[in-house]
């Protein structure tokens, strides 16, 4: 419980701090909404006992007023409660989803391989909801019901103590059973939130899978698995929730019972003449009241069981650290040797040139235990030179640009940018030196000029035109039907040519020092295609670029070619070497011609 406690106590402190004015407020209301809720009560017993004792007309009168008042009064703090408790709750709700957010797309691709999109996604978005009640008015208010069940026994104490002890004691009764009752809500709420995100994770994965559902046939195979993931969720759900209503059959009971208690107890009295009929009614609304605070204590009960599953997926999710960290700088005074191997894997004098753009040495990786995907890479890249990658499916020409630009790090031998380690180099300057482009082109519902400028409203639309212009991209902009006001839908609207084009401007805007096309070019049309071609001469002018391709047509223009073979280097040269020799692998796939040879 302690646990629980510090975790509570924790998130409040961190998402409140910025809403203290609204939570001042709120807090006022809620106090001027339980004085009001303990005074209505008196107002109506001073009228019945003012009847029974036949007191002046105007003073019943002035009593009845009073009565309607502090009826509209309520009616005006509950709305401005409502309003603030909600400003509260999204205030700190959206702060919580934006620190997740940022913790997740600072974590490695180990992370993304190992979950589901649409897990993340309710991570982010379901557990956080579910948080809104802990967030918008479960401190408040609770503090708020423990002041008004206070008030309710110290006025009934006050006068009459015989039946102050009695609700004092049936309070401390309510409060025992309702603890009693709400133990193990937590585990099974954290296991209700935890196949709710296996749900939406599976959504996720097969609705972005739907063509290649439908045209493989698999559709029955889907909904077999959809039908069992719901078959096992429904019990987890049920269990969870019937462990929260619970309370609310036993408190029932309880206030089912107190009632009759009260009732009886208030007849005797009066029948005694140790009370006033109105007092009478004074404990039979009292103890009607009390039961809204004790009511509103269950669902936060409730609300606490779902936050404390919640809070507990949100703390694990926070403790996964990224693989990638970044080291201090090494000495790099010396330029890390790296041997060209040629086709026979002799080796050949290394590059000594002072503007290496990118040096890998002995580079090896594997995403599991003991299957390697790389082993040995060994290169080095000049400024204003291409390397061109070859190789089958699967010979790990991806992962090698995935290690480049960082979305993991090797398991053995190191990568130099510019001389320097890249583990010394921060995630936001490796962003910025190196522009990564996949065949797939992430597009977001916006217009041209957002998607090329990733929202950035500092870049004037004249050095877009312009940056367009310079690549030799006119016609393709002028046939855009808004200009860079069109509009693109995030599921199409634009063909995968017209995508494509879309960033290498927006790489072009970027400046970066090192280009890395993964496959960029595969999929587009013989026209579209010169575009992009006539756009990357452009993009390349002055830069280090890799150009991983299966086409040999694709890697022309490549100073030097790398032909990877089950994540070994079959061939590294420069292409005009490797060409004069017979016996090169390069040389053997042009002899032949086969264009498709490496797919």
């Amino acid at each position: 419980m302690k646990k629980y406690i510090k975790n509570y106590t924790g998130l409040l402190t961190k998402y409140l701090k910025n809403c203290k004015l609204q939570l001042l407020f709120l807090s006022l209301i809620m106090g001027a909404s339980i004085i009001i809720q303990l005074l209505n009560p008196q107002i109506v017993r001073y009228f019945i006992d003012g009847i029974e004792k036949q007191k002046p007309m105007d003073t019943l009168f002035i009593a009845a007023v009073l009565f309607i008042l502090s009826a509209l009064i309520q009616q005006v703090l509950a709305v401005g409660s409502t309003f603030f408790s909600q400003n509260i709750g999204w205030r700190a709700t959206n702060s919580l989803r934006l620190d997740l957010v940022k913790h997740c797309l600072s974590l490695d691709m180990t992370f993304f391989k190992e979950h589901q999109s649409g897990e993340i996604v309710e991570r982010i978005d379901g557990d956080v909801t579910a948080l809104f009640n802990f967030f918008s008015k479960l401190f408040v208010s609770f503090i708020n019901n423990i002041l008004l069940m206070g008030g309710i026994i110290l006025i009934l104490t006050i006068q009459s103590p015989v039946v102050g002890v009695f609700f004092f004691l049936f309070l401390l009764f309510s409060l025992a059973v309702m603890w009693k009752t709400q133990g193990g809500a937590v585990d099974n709420f954290g296991k209700e939130r935890e196949l709710n995100a296996r749900f939406y994770g599976f959504l996720g994965e097969h609705l972005g899978s739907t063509e290649d559902i439908q045209t493989n046939g698999a559709r029955p195979y889907v909904m077999e698995r959809f039908y069992h993931l719901l078959r096992k969720w429904l019990p987890v759900q049920l269990k969870a929730f019937l462990s929260g209503y619970k309370i609310w059959i036993t408190l029932e009971g309880v206030f089912g019972a107190g009632n009759v208690m009260i009732f009886a107890l208030g007849g005797y009295l009066w029948y005694t003449r140790r009370i006033s009929i109105g007092m009478v009614y004074l404990m039979i609304n009292y103890i009607q009241l009390l039961e809204k605070p004790l009511e509103q204590l269950r669902e936060q009960l409730l609300d606490i069981q779902k936050a404390s599953a919640s809070i507990l997926r949100m703390e694990e999710l926070f403790q996964i650290k990224s693989k990638i960290e970044t080291t201090e700088a090494l000495d790099t005074s010396k330029e890390p040797e790296v041997s060209l191997v040629s086709s026979c894997h002799s080796p050949v004098n290394a590059y000594k040139q002072s503007d290496t753009a990118l040096s890998l040495k002995q580079v090896s990786f594997e995403y599991e235990d003991n299957l390697p995907v790389l082993t040995n890479i060994s290169f080095s890249l000049q400024t204003g030179k291409i390397l061109g990658i070859l190789g089958h499916t699967g010979c790990g020409k991806s992962t090698l640009a995935r290690l480049i630009v960082r979305f993991y790090d090797p398991g053995a031998g190191s990568i130099y940018l510019n001389n320097k380690p890249l583990k010394s180099i921060s995630q936001e300057e490796l962003r910025n030196q190196i522009a990564y482009v996949t065949q797939e082109v992430q597009l977001f519902h916006a217009s041209v000029r957002d998607n090329i400028t990733f929202f950035n409203t500092a870049i004037d639309d004249s050095l877009i035109t312009r940056t367009i212009y310079e690549m030799g991209l006119k016609d393709w902009y002028e046939n855009l039907s808004d200009g860079l006001d069109t509009l693109i839908q995030s599921g199409g609207g634009m063909s995968s040519g017209e995508a494509q084009l879309l960033t290498l401007v927006r790489l072009f805007l970027k400046n970066p020092k090192l280009v890395i096309l993964d496959e960029a070019s595969a999929r587009l049309d013989p026209i579209t295609e010169r575009l992009v071609d006539q756009a990357l001469n452009k993009l390349m002018e002055g830069r280090a670029c890799i150009i991983i391709a299966h086409r040999l047509k694709t890697v022309e223009q490549a100073d030097d070619i790398l032909i990877l073979e089950r994540g070994a280097m079959l061939e590294y040269g420069k292409r005009e070497h490797l060409l004069q020799k017979a016996d090169s692998k390069l040389n053997e796939l042009l002899r032949y011609g086969i264009e498709e040879v490496l797919v």
